[in-house]
């Protein structure tokens, strides 16, 4: 029987540190014996960046700048950076991998409209969505929704 190759070590730049998502998928990789190194503005990171939410320019510059030095075999996206990096995917060299589908496709999902337009659409279970584009919508009345209380277990 044949043993399962052994997986290549990577060297992974994170876009951001703080979030969850973000130390979620540096315990993961990090397991799987990946090197990660990680853009944020807090001075403890390895590459301390611009804030990518007071200047998105500023920010791509220095991501880019990082890659350009070399070394890094994928760029991860963790949060809101992917529609970023999804826009400007052809600035990304080469050599980097980036595993962040079109910006037509991420839009449309960071879309809320559209995600619940897509989930009616493929017959998926989806909250219920009303769409509303005016204040006299907003304020129309509503029946209210009751929900019955959850039932906790008795005590002992």
């Amino acid at each position: 029987m044949a043993t399962p190759a052994k997986a290549r070590r990577l060297q992974v730049l994170l876009t951001e540190g703080s979030s969850l998502s973000s130390r979620e998928a540096v315990l993961a990789l990090g397991l799987a014996g990946h090197d990660i190194e990680v853009c944020d503005p807090d001075p403890k990171r390895v590459h301390r960046s611009p804030r990518f939410g007071r200047d998105p320019d500023a920010y791509l510059a220095f991501v880019l700048d990082v890659l350009q030095r070399g070394g890094h075999a994928v760029l991860l996206p963790v949060h809101e950076q992917v529609l970023l990096f999804a826009k400007v995917r052809d600035a990304i060299p080469p050599s980097v991998g980036l595993a962040v589908s079109s910006f037509t496709a991420v839009s449309t999902l960071l879309s809320k409209i559209s995600f619940a337009r897509i989930l009616t659409e493929l017959g998926l279970p989806a909250p219920a969505t009303r769409v509303v584009r005016s204040r006299a919508k907003l304020e129309e009345s509503r029946p209210l929704r009751r929900r019955s209380p959850p039932s906790w277990p008795s005590s002992p």
